[in-house]
């Protein structure tokens, strides 16, 4: 049956700005949107790093820089980043030093959008967009950035008794961290949305990072289940995972043809201080007597012998489903992208969401979990080894695959958008 809003949807197109704000993780689920967008035939423009830049080139997508590839890789060389304590207060520092830039940014690319779609902590990118009165969709990958005194998010391993701790003692949590955090970037986020012409956020949680018109949950509810705390303006989706487009380069094609599946070891993308990591894997590999894939953006410093095979940057959803196993840091990402190919985990986090997804992993009988600190132990070959033999965990990875794979995020979260930019205009 025809209806007048099918007329709407098809024939009112949108000029849309995406704002990733973070690693590579954080960077491929706005390309998995803006292809849906622009299949719709609504055009998109991206503002991001210059180090992604060549990631939007050769999806077809037009960019505009925000900062350098210096600023990029003088914060990435910050080793406080990867910090379980100092990491979060990095990440939000590296953001307000960029103020600056988003705000030269914008005027250069000017304010004729439709919609804004930003990445949690793209702060600046907000303001500005609030004040050309340009609608806002603010996209969450993670669920540590949703508070809740039902389901609390493991914040660091130290305090994972907060989860089972009363609700009172977790509301007196959450308002020491806003009291500490708040006083040091709400001075100058406010400073900086005064000169807009903005009034002062008051709460971090509430205004700032779920203030936009939309907020979007980008994994499903069986990894976290909603909760009454959850902003009213949120709606939740699924995992905005790639499909894979069997496209390898050729010598890794050559090494994954040459014997058994390997197992993949990664720490993140923009993660400089592998070497620990990376000598773990090369402990292990000997150690189980498996073929092992090194992901990293530093190379080894050593020599590696035939089994293992390194590559500075890889899709993840190509390389995954020709493994046996994935060992990593915990981001939203590749856990997602894990779970899409079927693949048990082991994760060592340090920092960020990493501690809480790997702590939603192992409830849910995906995988398991060890303490960075536990790196050079011989735990970690253990725990690798139970995960490649348990079938009750291959069955799980099996199961949730096809949950995975049964259902696409992107269609709904287009409906979404439009909705949102067309009763603004």
């Amino acid at each position: 049956m025809w209806r007048p809003d099918d007329f709407l949807r098809r024939f009112m197109t949108f000029r849309i700005l995406l704002v990733p704000f973070g690693s590579e993780g954080d960077v491929n689920p706005l390309f998995r949107f803006a292809d849906g967008l622009v299949a719709r035939g609504h055009e998109v423009v991206f503002l991001l790093s210059p180090h992604y830049g060549p990631l939007a080139e050769r999806r077809g997508f037009p960019w505009h820089p925000v900062g350098t590839e210096e600023n990029f890789r003088r914060f990435i060389q910050n080793p406080d980043l990867w910090d379980a304590q100092r990491g979060p207060r990095t990440v939000m520092q590296g953001m307000l030093a960029s103020l600056p830039s988003y705000r030269e940014a914008f005027k250069q690319i000017g304010t004729r959008f439709d919609l804004v779609v930003t990445s949690s902590f793209a702060l600046a990118a907000a303001s500005l967009a609030e004040a050309a009165r340009i609608p806002r969709l603010t996209l969450h990958l993670q669920p540590i950035c949703l508070r809740s005194t039902f389901d609390c998010p493991v914040f660091v391993p130290e305090l994972a008794w907060l989860s089972r701790a009363p609700r009172w003692l977790k509301k007196a949590f959450f308002a020491l961290v806003d009291w500490m955090f708040w006083n040091k970037i709400g001075r100058p986020l406010n400073a900086f949305r005064k000169e807009l012409g903005l009034p002062p956020f008051g709460r971090f949680y509430g205004d700032a990072i779920n203030g936009a018109h939309g907020v979007a949950a980008l994994f499903p509810d069986w990894f976290a289940a909603p909760q009454p705390e959850w902003p009213a303006n949120l709606r939740q989706f699924g995992f905005p995972v790639d499909p894979p487009s069997d496209s390898l380069p050729a010598d890794l094609e050559h090494f994954l043809a040459s014997g058994e599946p390997p197992v993949v070891w990664t720490h993140g993308s923009a993660n400089l201080f592998v070497e620990d990591f990376q000598a773990c894997a090369l402990r292990v590999s000997w150690e189980l007597g498996l073929r092992a894939v090194l992901v990293s953006l530093k190379p080894p410093t050593v020599p590696l012998p035939g089994q293992v095979f390194h590559c500075p940057h890889v899709r993840f959803e190509d390389l995954f489903p020709r493994c046996r196993a994935v060992v990593h840091h915990g981001g939203i990402g590749t856990t997602a992208k894990c779970i899409a190919a079927g693949l048990p985990q082991l994760i060592i986090p340090r920092a960020h969401d990493q501690p809480d997804n790997a702590n939603r992993i192992v409830r849910l009988g995906l995988g398991d979990t060890l303490r960075y600190r536990q790196i050079a132990s011989p735990e970690v070959s253990r725990r690798l080894q139970k995960l490649l033999e348990s079938p009750s965990v291959a069955e799980r990875c099996r199961e949730f695959q096809k949950r995975m794979t049964s259902s696409d995020p992107i269609p709904s979260l287009c409906d979404w958008a439009e909705e949102i930019a067309r009763s603004a205009r």
